[in-house]
């Protein structure tokens, strides 16, 4: 393996992590109020 196969192999795997974790932090129930909350914010009038 050249230094580029292990470079991207790399990245590879820590952007599946990054994935994962930001799935695991959308999908979780405790955040589901403040993503309810968020929704249509552009077109709340204060």
């Amino acid at each position: 393996m050249t230094a580029v196969d292990i470079f991207g192999a790399g990245t590879a795997i820590i952007l599946f992590i990054l994935m994962v974790s930001a799935y695991f932090y959308t999908f979780r129930p405790k955040n589901k109020k403040q993503f309810e909350d968020l929704n249509n914010f552009v077109n709340k009038e204060d």
